[in-house]
């Protein structure tokens, strides 16, 4: 990683194939801003592009969020606000750091700006989860203790959230189908599990069968979430990993989702419906 991200122009394909296995800690912002294309591989050209796009995302902040007025704001621009806000408080709710408040503003701008800006889509619930893991990646970057927000600048505050801004944007062009208004993208993800899973385990799919179980009430989320609330953020960054070195990422997560359940194909075997969607929903993946 080292010789890789210290030429002074960086090939990404090598950077590719090393983030693909995993990412070191202390290379995964830079690593991760890279192969989402929003930090330019030429170091010449890398000041001046990042310094023109997070201006842009101030910008926006300014036009959009700072101005937004509730008695003017048409019915769009009312329900992305308020919907964003009552989502906050669950976004990723066993981590301390995303139920301080001043992360939860930083969140909502982000994810304003970006509805505002993406009216094709417009935010829908799971999008909030998705911000999270580069927010957690920017901030460790700049600093990181138990009450880091206190130490953060209002430049380095600017900064994270612009790049978490441009990088969430670069990252969801690459899944955009799970998040449009019918979520069709999703359920043909969930279908083509289950045609994974009966190739792979008949046996779990007519168990399933037999008590009822369908695919989309458990595993919906699982594609929403990226099984981001199914696993801890030390887990999800390792997966992230992998996902933002493939631009089929999404494809790729429908095997992922694969192997999760059938890690559990014994178990479920011997439970009934409610015991199955019991344990679906709150897997003992914790500590994976």
């Amino acid at each position: 990683f080292d010789k890789v991200l210290g030429a002074a122009v960086i090939d990404l394909g090598a950077l590719q194939a090393l983030c693909w296995s995993g990412c070191p800690a202390e290379h995964r912002a830079m690593t991760w801003r890279l192969l989402l294309r929003y930090m330019p591989g030429n170091a010449e050209r890398r000041e001046d592009k990042m310094n023109r796009l997070r201006l842009e995302y101030a910008d926006a902040v300014v036009h959009y969020f700072d101005k937004y007025d509730p008695e003017k704001a048409s019915l769009y621009d009312k329900t992305m606000y308020n919907q964003i806000y009552v989502d906050l408080p669950r976004t990723n709710p066993s981590m301390p750091l995303f139920q301080n408040e001043q992360v939860q503003q930083s969140l909502h701008r982000i994810l304003y700006v970006w509805a505002i800006r993406h009216p094709g889509t417009g935010y829908v619930q799971g999008i909030n989860d998705l911000v999270t893991p580069f927010f957690f990646v920017f901030l460790q970057e700049v600093c990181w203790n138990g009450e880091v927000m206190k130490f953060l600048t209002p430049s380095q505050q600017q900064k994270v959230e612009a790049d978490c801004y441009h990088c969430l944007t670069n990252m969801l062009d690459n899944a955009q189908d799970n998040y449009v208004l019918d979520s069709k993208g999703i359920q043909e993800k969930v279908f083509k599990l289950k045609r994974i899973i009966s190739r792979l385990d008949e046996k779990l799919v007519q168990h399933l069968e037999a008590n009822d179980v369908e695919f989309l009430q458990f595993a919906f989320r699982w594609f929403n979430c990226l099984l981001m609330r199914e696993f801890s953020m030390e887990c999800t960054l390792r997966l992230w990993d992998t996902y933002v070195a493939d631009k089929s990422f999404a494809s790729f997560h429908v095997y992922v989702c694969a192997a999760v359940l059938l890690s559990f194909s014994k178990e479920l075997k011997a439970m009934d419906f409610q015991e199955i969607i019991f344990f679906l929903q709150k897997m003992p993946t914790e500590k994976w």
